[in-house]
């Protein structure tokens, strides 16, 4: 890929531990749910942690996306679709999908939806499920405080479109590898070639990515 992405671990984890230590910050809040509520054995506790941990998953996943658009080279100020929000938090079980999950976040793929619908008006697609096949230019993993290991990828299409894919956890993927995913759409993006020319790109929450899945 023509952009390191470690900047990217390095920011979000910054972000991360100085959200952690402001009162004043909403993340902050998040971040503490599960450790403050995890022994509550009442139903009422265990859906409050339940709606925490999806919580979370929308929060990391959004903190990871806006960082990575920023590195692109995008001003800060761009803000995460509410709509992908929502939908991450009403599926954080399928991000990431795995198992069994998989053919859960398959009935979700909207089949109609193209790469090119999307680029003409990315806003009517941050609810939905999109799935795709290419080749992995890059793909970098860390292990983030608080959140664990997350990954993000440069994949590119048959078609020569660019995705990149932030996915929360580990990946047996290398780069040269033909994988399938899906994930639902937040960003267009881009950024410049250390070759010179520039790449538009769409950064993708991934929920699903394999190299030899059966859709």
């Amino acid at each position: 890929m023509e952009v390191s992405f470690s900047y990217v671990f390095i920011l979000v984890a910054f972000i991360l531990v100085t959200g952690c230590g402001s009162t004043n910050s909403s993340t902050s809040s998040v971040f503490a749910n599960l450790d403050t509520q995890g022994s509550s054995s009442t139903s009422e506790g265990k859906e409050i942690i339940a709606e925490s941990e999806n919580n979370n998953v929308a929060t990391y996943i959004s903190m990871a996306v806006l960082t990575l658009h920023k590195v692109n080279g995008f001003e800060a100020g761009a803000e995460f679709p509410a709509d992908s929000k929502a939908f991450l938090t009403k599926h954080a079980h399928l991000f990431p999908a795995t198992g069994e999950k998989v053919k859960e976040a398959q009935q979700l793929v909207d089949q109609n939806v193209q790469r090119k619908h999307i680029n003409k008006n990315i806003s009517k697609y941050h609810g939905v499920m999109i799935q795709d096949k290419g080749t992995v230019l890059s793909i970098e993993e860390a292990e983030l405080p608080e959140i664990g290991t997350f990954s993000i990828l440069h994949v590119d299409n048959d078609e020569g479109d660019s995705y990149q894919i932030v996915y929360l956890g580990a990946l047996n993927v290398y780069e040269d590898d033909t994988v399938e995913f899906m994930g639902v759409p937040t960003l267009l993006s881009g950024f410049d070639n250390v070759s010179g020319g520039y790449t538009n790109t769409l950064i993708i929450a991934g929920s699903y990515v394999g190299k030899s899945a059966s859709f």
